[in-house]
């Protein structure tokens, strides 16, 4: 008898063991519950053994002599049949038809439930198709399973079915499939299937019991794959023991160390009421089949705390203690600083505890023993969230229930009974509303997830009362008690020059007050900066924000506006600077733009109650070309929306922002509706291959290393004496350089290609994939000074080349 092998040092049936085992560890317990029309469920129990169908089979057909041939000698000439997943997938289907037909009397489940676990095995390397199109089998797939059949040891197959299948809830042999397949109806099969049930049955289920199948599908997809690697990436000994964390303690340890426990002014006093009053009314409030919540404060109340320790509560309250806490945040520019907060608040920085996981995180992953862990364990560890608290940006979490990346869904399955925080979730375009609103609460239901979207502007995705529990009692109050800022538009659209003038005269009048200016584009902001340089004030600070600067000089400006020196502080910046960024002024300029970012920049003035009078934010529509790309940047409905919501008003107090939100956003909803959505229609379809997650229009952009500095220079000679070592692979490379990518990426900018244009304008060519400015000889098209922050304005995007 053969000795079959999975990987060159493992034998096929402990693997087969090994990953069934793990998939189904990953679906035990309680939280799933996918409820169907007319009173159907899959259970818990029918879940974890499709689970364990698919992790026992995913496999099988490594058994023929061509796979056995090549895992022994991979360097050797080997023929397409050692391909393994097609068949394996045609095996896995044959044992959970049978299964299926046990367990479901529904005649849809019975058929539609075989194929979902079909589709999982069959995909488990390589992209996933439409389902229509993966149940397709043509006459040459046939002849080739045949081929492949035909080459497997039978004794060898039949020990290995024989012993798996002793825990196996459905009973089969080798020779039965062989029978099956004998009689030469597999095809057929699903070419019936394709056109009775999936045409004509499928379509009829209403929308919720469809997106249930799609979650089911999603959790056998993402526990098999998890396993799969787990074992191959992980042994026994680096499999995780994960403690739990009494978060709440570590909270009050945290607020009594800070001080916070004592009102020093009235909005410690608000701070403290805000955070007690919530948790005790989301013990009043709470209910287990309640799964959305939302937490409404103003800008500067303490939501990052009241929100972690809800989180906590809410994990006690559904009686899930040890469930992992998501916190999504919309920027990697600020999870950083979010980030810091998090490890002051639990005294540790093990990653099972806590974990960052954004693109330009470092993949270190460092355990309770401190011991850190190689590369591509670190990688599959983070990449599957193997913590209970993880900081991570809106992208990461809803490519995780809204897309087919393989990476990304990987830990859906370890989101059953989760707490998903997303603060500032205004963010997220009204085009999504409608599927997002659809997916969470299906989600709520099929994993036991309970969300909670924290903002000062909360939209309308979820219809309050119904969907959503706002958790803050009489949240409205804490808006209305305010009175920091005070809002003033300008209804009649003015010229640049005007607007220019109006700031000059205004920073002129005022040169006590720190003034901050946010424009739609970094065009406008530069000019807009160039020219208030112009005026060259006394004991003023300038400063500009980008993204045409590198991260590292963002950074260094934001830290040097929050220091104090003595001078006023200009501030010229991009809509980049309205999202946690923790800066305070005395007085914004802002150019027109939709009511949540409006409300979003007035948080960036007297954010602490702490300046001597109210701030004044000034809104202008800047008319010409100026329009016309405010409109492409935030989309011309929305801005007629918040002229439409404004134009009853000239001045409008902190005091009565909430009303102003809540009108707009109800607009924003009716548009939301109205609005049909290319991926909810392919979810509720199956058509796997078209569910993609757009959550930025992409243009298309160069990327530019700029060496500003010494430690610039020296990682940009470790990125090219990277690039050029020989002999390593593409995963070698992609560790090494994972050591010092947050590092290089600190001094790159993201450069958008002209339209018409094929590249950008630089005075240099690319090099290993990257415009270089070098510290000997800077390019012409950026602008820095370490000393000089009027020269620091970065890319210019209207500097040419000057041929000679």
């Amino acid at each position: 008898m053969t000795k079959l092998l999975s990987h060159p040092d493992k034998l096929l049936i402990d693997h087969l063991r090994e990953v069934a085992s793990i998939a189904t560890a990953t679906v035990t317990g309680n939280g799933y519950h996918f409820a169907l029309s007319g009173g159907t469920e899959i259970t818990q129990q029918q879940l974890t053994d499709l689970v364990w169908i698919a992790g026992a089979f995913h496999d099988l057909a490594k058994a023929t002599s061509y796979f056995q041939a090549y895992i022994r000698n991979p360097e050797g000439v080997h023929s397409h049949l050692k391909n393994h997943a097609q068949l394996s997938s045609v095996f896995t289907w044959f044992v959970a038809n049978r299964y299926c037909k046990q367990q479901f009397s529904d005649k849809l489940l019975s058929e539609l439930i075989p194929a979902l676990v079909l589709i999982a095995v069959k995909r488990h390397h390589g992209s996933i198709e439409n389902l229509e199109k993966e149940l397709l089998f043509s006459d040459t797939d046939i002849e080739n399973f045949s081929e492949q059949i035909e080459s497997i040891d039978t004794e060898s197959i039949g020990v290995i079915i024989s012993e798996i299948l002793t825990d196996c809830p459905v009973k089969t042999t080798w020779n039965s499939f062989i029978e099956y397949w004998k009689e030469n109806t597999f095809q057929r099969y699903f070419k019936d299937f394709r056109i009775l049930t999936f045409k004509f049955k499928y379509p009829k289920l209403d929308e919720p019991s469809r997106i249930a199948l799609f979650n089911l599908f999603q959790v056998i997809y993402s526990a098999l794959m998890y396993a799969d690697k787990n074992d191959v990436i992980l042994d026994e000994e680096n499999r995780l023991d994960r403690k739990q964390t009494n978060i709440t303690n570590c909270l009050n340890h945290f607020r009594e160390q800070k001080g916070f426990n004592e009102a020093h002014t009235e909005i410690d006093r608000l701070k403290n009421e805000a955070y007690f009053n919530t948790l005790e009314h989301l013990e009043k409030v709470f209910k287990p089949e309640q799964h959305l919540y939302s937490i409404t404060l103003p800008t500067g109340l303490g939501k990052t705390l009241t929100a972690y320790a809800v989180a906590d509560k809410l994990r006690q309250l559904s009686g899930n203690a040890d469930a992992k806490i998501v916190i999504n945040i919309p920027f990697t520019s600020i999870i950083d600083q979010n980030f810091e907060v998090y490890q002051q608040v639990l005294g540790t920085d093990s990653s099972d505890v806590l974990l960052k996981h954004h693109h330009l995180a470092e993949p270190k992953y460092k355990d309770g023993s401190e011991r850190v862990y190689d590369f591509d364990k670190s990688q599959f560890l983070i990449e599957t969230w193997q913590s209970e608290t993880i900081v991570t940006t809106f992208v990461q979490f809803l490519e995780t229930i809204l897309s087919m990346d393989k990476t990304k869904l990987m830990k859906l399955a370890h989101l059953r009974n989760a707490v998903v925080l997303l603060d500032e979730i205004q963010t997220i375009s009204y085009e999504l509303w409608e599927t997002i609103r659809k997916s969470f609460l299906s989600l709520g239901e099929s994993l036991n997830i309970y969300f909670v979207l924290i903002s000062a502007t909360q939209p309308l995705i979820f219809t309050p009362g119904e969907d959503i529990t706002e958790l803050v009692p009489n949240y409205q109050k804490y808006f209305s008690v305010f009175n920091r800022t005070r809002l003033h538009y300008q209804a009649e659209a003015i010229s640049f020059d005007s607007f220019i003038e109006s700031v000059s005269n205004y920073v002129c009048e005022e040169p006590e007050k720190d003034v901050l200016v946010i424009m739609n584009t970094k065009k406008a902001a530069r000019n807009c900066f160039e020219q208030l340089v112009n005026l060259d004030l006394e004991d003023t600070d300038y400063y500009f924000l980008s993204t045409l600067i590198t991260p590292y000089e963002r950074k260094e400006i934001i830290r040097k506006i929050k220091k104090k020196n003595g001078n006023r502080k200009l501030i010229i910046s991009t809509q980049l600077i309205e999202a946690g960024v923790d800066i305070s002024v005395d007085t914004i300029f802002r150019q027109l733009s939709p009511i949540d970012s409006v409300i979003q920049s007035a948080g960036r003035a007297n954010r602490y109650n702490e300046k001597k009078t109210i701030s004044d934010i000034f809104l202008f529509e800047i008319d010409g070309e100026h329009q016309r790309t405010t409109s492409r940047i935030y989309g011309s409905d929305l801005i007629l929306k918040t002229k439409n919501v404004l134009k009853d008003f000239n001045d409008v107090e902190e005091s009565d922002y909430l009303q102003l939100i809540d009108h707009y956003f109800k607009e924003v909803r009716k548009q939301s509706n109205e609005t049909s959505s290319t991926l909810l229609d392919s979810i509720l379809g199956l058509r796997f291959a078209e569910i993609d997650l757009s959550l930025i229009e992409e243009r298309k952009s160069e990327s530019v290393f700029i060496q500003l500095n010494e430690e610039a220079k020296a990682v940009w000679e470790q990125y090219v004496s990277l690039y050029r070592a020989e002999g390593l692979t593409p995963w070698e490379l992609k560790a090494r350089f994972s050591a010092f990518k947050s590092t290089f990426y600190d001094y790159v900018i993201n450069v958008p290609v002209p339209y018409g244009e094929t590249k950008i304008n630089f005075d240099s060519e690319q090099l290993h994939g990257f415009y270089l400015s070098s510290l000997e000889q800077p390019s012409l098209f950026y602008s820095y000074s370490a000393t000089d922050s009027t020269l620091n304005t970065g890319y210019n995007t209207n500097k040419q080349l000057v041929s000679i």
